[in-house]
Order: structure tokens, then C-alpha cells, then sequence
């Protein structure tokens, strides 16, 4: 982390968008000079696999205070934003997407509400998803309501769009996670927290990196990463079968001293079909568990840094080649 510390920050994970990056930072910039806000930037290549660190070398000799991270490969989202809060300082810190589908126009309002209020974190949430599909919406519905009813974390229309003060970074940096929600995070750390309505832009450019089988994903991973509930599942399912047994024991045992036993396969195939299944989702589930255990007591890095370049390194290559002409 640089011993320099800005006044805000604006942390953006860039993934693929070569060709669009230096159009949408550009007009970013422009908004917030504007608006009289003057923040450093911290530009996340999560592992593009396009000329996204290229496009990304070029715009830092053209802008003041831009730091641009490169990761080894595409390690994710989630920690493209830990990477970027992690080697950068500052007294406040925005987290936004590069496709401007996360207006800059809202970043003065953000501040705002951060100062009148006294809060340490002010969140955007979105007034409508933007043309999203249905089948998007419906899943991102279905997927907020599931992480409430088992996290009790209430993330319905959220976003990554945020305004965080240090002291929560400070916590936030704390957390070493490999698999992480990091609106959750943000969510279960507590502190003072103010909402601020938005609407989300549609997407400048390009196509969307983020979809529906990312989506479902993401949701797994999230409820996986905060809460052992399904694991309750299985006793739950043992708990039930039980029950079914009994029942069912008592009336074979009545129709066997009755004489009134019906000799036939139907019911044993679908009680054998029925526990087999609730078995396997059950090991399912377990096994999920213990492969997130296995992966964190191996202790590897959360995500590796192949290159970063802060103003200061530019500013010293360019006085290097000033001097040796």
C-alpha cells in the first residue's frame, strides 16, 4: 500500500474493456472535474485477456494520480475491488464499475450525504435495473430473497457502487476470504450506512462480462460464503425420512398382523428413489463446505499482482528519460 494518502479514491475493476476503457474514464474524469472533485484513481486489471493493460498504460501518462494494478490471471470481481482498496490509501474510498452503467454524477451526491449525515458508508441502490432481462431480474430477485432468508443480509437492489470511508476499509481489509460478496462484507461489517437512489445507466459499450450462469454462481458462492445453513439441510431431510419411517413401519407392522399386506414394489421403489436423492444432495452440500475449507486452510494468495504502476513511477521514468536525453 502507497505511504501517500489521497482525500477519495475511486477503485475501478476493469475486465476486457481495451477498447472502451479510455472513452468511459475520460468521460468519468470529466464529470467529476465538473463537479469540483478531484480524486485519485485506482484502475484493477482483473486478467484481461484482450490489450486492456496497454490501453490502461497509456491513459496513466495521460491523467494525473491513476495507480493501474494488473493481476496474473482473472482471479474475479469481488477481489479486483479488495486488490484495489489494498494498495491504495485513502480518507475515502468510491467503488464503481468502468461501463458507466454506475453514473459518475452521483459521486457529489454520495459525498454529500457522507458529510451531512455523519455516515461511514453510503450505498447505491439501484431505482430499476436498467433493461435487464426478465430472466436476469427474476433470477437477481430470487437470488436476494434466498440470501435474506438464509444470511438475513438484505441486499435487494444493492450494487458495488459505494462510498466507504477509511475506517471501514481498515476492517474490510481484515477479512481474507478467498471466496467473498463484497457488497456483503460491506453489509455484515455494520457502521452507519445511508442509502442513495440511482439509476442505472444503460451499458455505454461493449457487452455485458457479468452473465446469468455468473450470476447463479455468484449467488451460490455468496449464501456458501456466509452462512452454514444448507448444511442444516440434511438434518432437516434426515429428520423428515425418520418420521416417514416410522409412519410407514407402523402400518407395514399393522397390515403384516392383519394379514392385509399387499405384496407390490411401487412404494419401496419411490422411498429408495426419494432417500437416494435426499443422500446425495446431502453430500452435495457437504462436500461444497469441506472443498471452501480445503481451499482456505491451503493459504494461498487471495489473488496475485503481476504489475502496478503508481504517478510516482510514471513521473520517475519520465524524468529517467528526460535526463538521459
Amino acid at each position: 500500500m502507497t505511504a501517500l494518502q489521497y482525500e477519495l479514491a475511486i477503485i475501478i475493476p476493469v475486465y476486457n474493456e481495451g477498447e472502451n476503457i479510455a472513452k468511459h474514464f475520460s468521460i468519468i474524469n470529466e464529470v467529476l472535474i465538473n463537479d469540483n472533485i478531484h480524486p485519485a484513481f485506482m484502475l484493477v486489471d482483473d486478467g484481461s485477456t484482450d490489450n486492456t493493460w496497454q490501453y490502461l498504460e497509456q491513459l496513466q501518462k495521460s491523467y494525473d494520480k491513476v495507480t493501474i494494478l494488473k493481476f496474473s490471471r482473472n482471479f474475479g470481481k469481488e477481489l479486483a475491488i479488495c486488490a484495489g482498496l489494498d494498495n491504495i490509501s485513502a480518507k475515502k474510498y468510491i467503488i464503481m464499475d468502468s461501463d458507466l452503467q454506475h453514473p459518475p454524477r452521483y459521486i457529489k451526491d454520495m459525498l454529500k450525504l457522507m458529510e451531512t449525515t455523519g455516515a461511514d458508508i453510503v450505498e447505491g441502490v439501484k431505482e430499476s435495473r436498467g433493461k435487464e432481462s426478465l430472466k436476469y431480474k427474476l433470477i437477481a430477485k430470487s437470488f436476494y430473497r434466498l440470501l435474506k432468508a438464509t444470511t438475513g443480509l438484505e441486499l435487494d437492489n444493492s450494487s458495488d457502487f459505494k462510498l466507504i470511508d477509511s475506517r471501514v476499509v481498515e476492517v474490510v481489509r481484515e477479512f481474507n476470504e478467498r471466496s467473498l460478496l463484497f457488497r456483503g462484507i460491506v453489509d455484515w461489517v455494520g457502521f452507519h450506512k445511508e442509502q442513495l437512489p440511482f439509476t442505472v445507466e444503460d451499458r455505454a459499450d461493449g457487452t455485458t462480462k457479468f452473465s446469468t450462469r455468473r450470476l447463479i454462481q455468484l449467488a451460490f458462492n455468496a449464501i456458501i460464503s456466509h452462512t452454514s445453513k444448507p448444511l442444516y439441510l440434511t438434518l432437516a431431510g434426515g429428520a423428515f425420512f425418520f418420521l416417514l419411517a416410522v409412519v410407514l413401519g407402523i402400518q407395514t407392522l399393522y397390515n403384516y398382523f392383519n394379514k392385509t399386506a399387499v405384496s407390490g414394489f411401487s412404494t419401496v421403489i419411490l422411498l429408495i428413489l426419494l432417500t437416494g436423492s435426499m443422500i446425495l444432495i446431502s453430500l452435495g452440500i457437504i462436500g461444497v463446505y469441506l472443498s471452501r475449507i480445503f481451499d482456505e486452510i491451503k493459504r494461498r494468495p487471495r489473488y496475485i499482482v503481476a504489475g502496478i504502476k503508481t504517478p510516482e513511477t510514471v513521473k520517475r521514468l519520465k524524468n529517467e528519460s528526460t535526463f538521459k536525453e
